[in-house]
């Protein structure tokens, strides 16, 4: 299975890119985890939501980074769980991936 991570909180137009991100993996034969679309109750906090992002990318292969992930903390955070893990990064270069862990 291949996750999907970026930029969430602070991004107007998140929904469109983790579905524009799910539609072009699904095409390439991924299975597909998009975190964008889970709903938790209103009252949820950011670490409510990390902790099931986080479950949910315990169960992937591979994390595919969308352009711009570097400036979210909750993209960064899984993907230094992503290295730390063995899981495959895709769809970011390596000097974009050096870039945006300074």
């Amino acid at each position: 299975m291949t996750y999907i991570s970026g930029a969430i909180t602070d991004n107007p137009n998140y929904k469109r890119d983790f579905r524009r991100a799910e539609r072009k993996l699904a095409i390439q034969g991924h299975e597909v985890v998009n975190p964008a679309s889970i709903k938790l109750p209103k009252s949820a906090t950011h670490a409510n939501y990390m902790t099931v992002c986080m479950a949910m990318l315990s169960m992937c292969d591979k994390i595919y980074m969308l352009e711009g992930w570097s400036i979210s903390k909750g993209a960064r955070l899984e993907l230094d769980y992503a290295r730390r893990n063995g899981i495959d990064i895709i769809g970011v270069s390596v000097r974009d991936l050096i870039g945006g862990l300074r």
